[in-house]
This record gives structure tokens, C-alpha cells and sequence, in this order.
């Protein structure tokens, strides 16, 4: 009888994890391991006049703390080398097809600064110095140091995209822009600075080629100048209360979009954490649970909110 009773309570609970178990999505199946994010700074191959601006890029830190912070959060399969290097296969900065190596040529770096160095004076005389970067912060050398951690954000958006199997419901270099802004922005010590750096640089590309070609709207990236609107109002959204008055009352985010961009951060940030969740390291994972939770908590908090923006807007754009 004793036995009959132990079979039947055993089935029963059987039956009742199972299911449980359909209530939810099973966890997948990913393939953990140690790798490293190194950075790999080639001195015998960077050429004498990329030299400073690349002591400029090492000395700030900004690379090693992106890198240190990924090899931290996540459990990557492979190390992953960021190589600067003037001996390198491509012109700007690339990723190879295995996620596994980020190429870093030197001289894009010096392309970048000279390009600055050029336009940040044009800005001060048509526009003046943007309050939310400063006239302390508003100098080639800065602007191309927090413009390249953004792109090394995005390279580093493609290498996990390609090593970790990241599933897409978009193009790559749309989701490899999200990442970037993600993870930039996320970072307590440099918040914001990595995507206005960016879209400065950016800025400087878009003057230099104003009229926009077939070749750009069939690219796969995303036409520049929509890459910056996206950069600034993800900014704008991760702290609407210190951000709005810099960037949208002096109008480098257009009303007309100010009120997405707290959706648009909120729905940026949970998914990259959603996303990233089956790969986060063992010894983040407290933080990362914490986090995850926390952007679902501001992403359900604007879903109750957006209605009653996008019916604002709606009335403002009928009275003009």
C-alpha cells in the first residue's frame, strides 16, 4: 500500500512540474565558456603619424574598461581580440565573420580626430559649444575618444551577435547600434558621453557628404543622419529630467520625437538584457538579474504612460 501511495505522489508531482515547466519558455541552451575580450595594441604595425592619437585612445582607458566590463558580465565561448593595429585587412573598424577578432586600424583613428578637428570649430561659430557636452568636453581629442568606445560598442554588438548566436528580428547594424548605446550608456563611470561623441563624429561625416545617394538609403547601415537622431534620443530617454533641456529645448532632438525617447531607451535597454540573459556570467549574474528586472520595471512604467504622450503629440501636431 505504502508503495501504491509513494508511486501515485511521485507521478503527482510529475505531473504537476510538467506542468509548470509549459507555463514558461525553457531556458536555452548556449554554449558558456571563459573567453576574454583583450584589446591588442600592435606597436611594430602602427605607423609613425597614427602613434599620438593612438596613445590618446590607450591612455584614456576607454577601450580596456569596455572590454574589461564585457569579459566580466558575459560568459563568452571564445576570447575575443580587438587588434589595432595599421596592419589590418580593412580601412575602418570591422569584425570577422566568427565574432572572434575586431579589426582596429590605427589610421582610423587619425582620419576620425583630423575630421574633428576640422568641424568642432564650424559647430562653435554656426551653433555654439552643446550644453550637453561642455566647452571642457567639446574638443577633438575627447570627441574622438568617446566617439570610438561607441564604435567599439557596435564591433563588439557584432562579435556577440556572431558568437553568442544572438537571434535578430532586424538588420545586424541596427541591432549592433543598440548595443552600443546600451552598453555605453550603462556604464555608471561614462554614461552618455560614448553616444554624443558619436553623433558629433557622425555630424562631421554627414556635412562632408550632405546629399544623400541611392547607395546610402539601400546600405545596410542605416543613413547617418537617422543614426544620430537614434543615438541622441536614446541619451535623451536614459534621463529625461538632465537631458531634455540640453538636447531638446536647444533642438538637436526634435519635439516630435522627444516624447518616444523614454520608449525607445526603456524598450532598448530591457531587450539587451533580456537578450543577453542566457549568457550572462555566473559571477554577474545577482547584478545582471537586478538590472534586468529594474529595466523591466521602467519599460512597463513608460508603457503606462506612452498613450497619453502620443495623444498629446497627436493634438499638438493637428493644431499647427
Amino acid at each position: 500500500m505504502r508503495k501504491h501511495v509513494l508511486v501515485i505522489v511521485l507521478v503527482a508531482s510529475l505531473l504537476q512540474f510538467a506542468s509548470c515547466s509549459d507555463d514558461h519558455d525553457p531556458k536555452p541552451t548556449v554554449a558558456r565558456g571563459a573567453g576574454r575580450v583583450k584589446i591588442v595594441y600592435d606597436d611594430a604595425g602602427i605607423k609613425p603619424e597614427n602613434r599620438d592619437v593612438v596613445k590618446q585612445i590607450r591612455d584614456s582607458g576607454v577601450f580596456d574598461r569596455l572590454a574589461d566590463r564585457a569579459t566580466k558580465t558575459l560568459a563568452l565561448p571564445h576570447d575575443l581580440v580587438v587588434k589595432v593595429s595599421d596592419n589590418v585587412p580593412f580601412d575602418d573598424p570591422s569584425t570577422d565573420v566568427e565574432g572572434r577578432t575586431i579589426f582596429w586600424p590605427a589610421g582610423w583613428l587619425n582620419t576620425a580626430r583630423m575630421l574633428l578637428a576640422e568641424f568642432v570649430p564650424e559647430v562653435i561659430r554656426d551653433k555654439g559649444v552643446p550644453k550637453a557636452i561642455g566647452a571642457q568636453n567639446f574638443t577633438p581629442d575627447t570627441l574622438n575618444i568617446w566617439a570610438n568606445q561607441f564604435i567599439l560598442g557596435h564591433e563588439l554588438g557584432h562579435a556577440l551577435i556572431h558568437q553568442l548566436t544572438i537571434p535578430m528580428t532586424g538588420m545586424e547594424e541596427d541591432s549592433a547600434d543598440g548595443f552600443a548605446t546600451f552598453f555605453t550608456i550603462i556604464d555608471k563611470e561614462t554614461g552618455p558621453n560614448a553616444a554624443l561623441g558619436a553623433a558629433v563624429l557622425f555630424d562631421a561625416f554627414a556635412a562632408k557628404k550632405p546629399n544623400v545617394t541611392m547607395e546610402d538609403f539601400s546600405s545596410d547601415h542605416p543613413v547617418v543622419q537617422q543614426r544620430i537622431f537614434n543615438f541622441l534620443s536614446a541619451v535623451v530617454g536614459s534621463d529625461p529630467q538632465k537631458l531634455e533641456n540640453s538636447l531638446v529645448t536647444d533642438g538637436y532632438v526634435p519635439k516630435t520625437r522627444a516624447p518616444l525617447s523614454r520608449k525607445e531607451w526603456t524598450q532598448l535597454n530591457y531587450g539587451w538584457w533580456k537578450a543577453l540573459e542566457p549568457h550572462i556570467a555566473d559571477t554577474y549574474k545577482k547584478e545582471g538579474d537586478a538590472a534586468r528586472a529594474q529595466a523591466r520595471k521602467d519599460l512597463d512604467e513608460e508603457n503606462a504612460v506612452l498613450p497619453g504622450k502620443i495623444k498629446e503629440l497627436r493634438r499638438q501636431q493637428s493644431s499647427q
